[in-house]
């Protein structure tokens, strides 16, 4: 059964004639305390369909507030919306009316109905800070976190089963993962919950609801494989579509920009300029996120220009070396987030393939070139035939015959199906070995032994 959106925590039916002296000031104290009121003060609007309206409120309420007095006995459609609410309590099997007394005796409201008088109820006599006090206390008892994410999860229009339900024991349990994620599960599109401590119900009911939403959320963008060689405009309608991710993601940018870099490139940031625009102020550590075992290279051995993570949106890239803006588009990771499955050969081949169209051919470039010039692709190349060609031997001895070139060609194949591209293998293996492949493979070895040789 679906849980029914809940918008409101209380619904307040009175007489009209109560409202300045009593029930107005209730319903703003209320607000003040962050309760989500219906009130026809505040809920209605020129236009509206009073009926239609007010029973929307009474549907989705939690509770309702009946405020008891002479004037509330003699009106006909005080009396309906009362019903209205002891309907919900006997169909619901909850109870959720909370009578006030304004200025009556137990024995009147005993002479208007007797079950009224025996519910325990507060009156305005108490004071109206007192009052406000013991509503509080009922109506959000202890901030019950499961309560607090069904409720934030309804008014997203998001399906989720009856409190009793062992799924949210899954929910729980996987929190706690979502707290301190584990690169090595490969998880991707799971993002930091709103509170790192939970100090009260309500931060926790926030993370539950938060985990709920990335469980579906994350379990599409590993399906669809939503990455750096996905179009932006895919990406951007993914964000959209599921509940809370585009918010989230907002909150997250540097998390964002490590699963969809694309999406920091000027043109393709649609929603996200403003906080991309800030990873991208000088010094701001939230955006120096990708792991490294020393100091990233720049081109000039300076101080790089801008955060890692935002290098893509920088003019300059940053002023950090091809070499690196090129591998970290396809594999890079902090130390809870992973960037995506690819590895550097098979970001090549994708470079190279007619799926890259939408890419620049600067930002193509540079990462070719920066992929090329070491020698990390090489232990992705499915193929042990051509990297024992090329390891084995040096510049002038190596021989492109057909054994290897057939051998590069599966390596390509295999790359070519793991990406689920139409190009031919030939084509792209063509391609890169008119790029200078081969011959760059060499200048690097060339350039390491020359300077083991000095090491000497």
């Amino acid at each position: 059964m679906r849980a029914l959106r809940m918008d409101y925590d209380v619904f307040i039916c009175h007489a009209s004639e109560d409202k300045d002296d009593f029930v107005r000031p209730l319903a703003e104290r209320l607000r003040l305390h962050h309760l989500e009121v219906w009130y026809d003060e505040f809920s209605l609007k020129i236009g509206d369909s009073l009926s239609q309206k007010i029973d929307e409120g009474l549907l989705r309420s939690r509770f309702g507030i009946v405020v008891l007095s002479a004037n509330f006995f003699k009106k006909p459609w005080a009396k309906r919306e009362l019903s209205g609410l002891i309907s919900r309590e006997m169909v619901e099997g909850i109870s959720l009316i909370l009578p006030v007394w304004h200025r009556v005796t137990v024995q009147d409201v005993m002479e208007y109905s007797p079950p009224l008088a025996d519910k325990k109820a507060g009156s305005s006599s108490q004071g109206i800070n007192t009052l406000v006090r013991d509503l509080i206390n009922k109506i959000k008892p202890d901030e019950s976190p499961l309560l607090v994410a069904r409720d934030y999860l309804t008014k997203l229009d998001v399906d989720v089963p009856p409190i009793s339900n062992e799924w949210w024991l899954d929910v729980v349990e996987y929190k706690e993962f979502l707290k301190y994620p584990d690169i090595n599960s490969g998880k991707r599109w799971i993002f930091p919950l709103p509170y790192l401590n939970e100090d009260t119900g309500q931060q926790r009911g926030r993370n539950i609801a938060s985990t709920a939403l990335q469980l579906d959320w994350s379990f599409e963008g590993e399906e669809l494989n939503i990455s750096p060689i996905t179009h932006p405009e895919i990406v951007h309608e993914f964000i959209r579509r599921w509940p809370g991710l585009y918010d989230c993601a907002r909150e997250n940018p540097g998390v964002l920009a490590m699963y969809v870099p694309q999406l920091t490139i000027p043109g393709f940031d649609t929603g996200f300029e403003d906080v991309f625009d800030k990873l991208l102020v000088p010094g701001n550590k939230d955006a120096d996120m990708i792991f490294s075992y020393g100091k990233h290279d720049t081109i000039d051995n300076k101080e790089p220009l801008c955060g890692d993570i935002i290098a893509l949106r920088h003019e300059r890239f940053g002023n950090y070396t091809p070499e690196e803006i090129g591998h970290w588009y396809f594999d890079a990771h902090d130390n809870r987030y992973i960037r995506s499955n690819w590895n550097v050969f098979e970001g090549l081949v994708w470079l190279l393939s007619s799926n890259s169209y939408w890419l620049s051919d600067a930002f193509k470039s540079t990462f070719v070139n920066g992929i090329i010039a070491q020698h990390n692709w090489l232990r992705h190349c499915n193929s042990y035939d051509f990297i024992e060609a090329l390891t084995l031997n040096e510049r002038k001895n190596f021989k492109l015959n057909k054994k290897i070139l057939y051998a590069f060609n599966y390596s390509v194949s295999q790359a070519i199906y793991n990406l689920n591209l139409q190009d031919r293998p030939e084509n792209i293996s063509k391609a890169l070995i008119d790029i200078g492949l081969i011959d760059r493979y060499f200048d690097y070895s060339e350039k390491i032994k020359k300077f083991r040789d000095q090491s000497k």
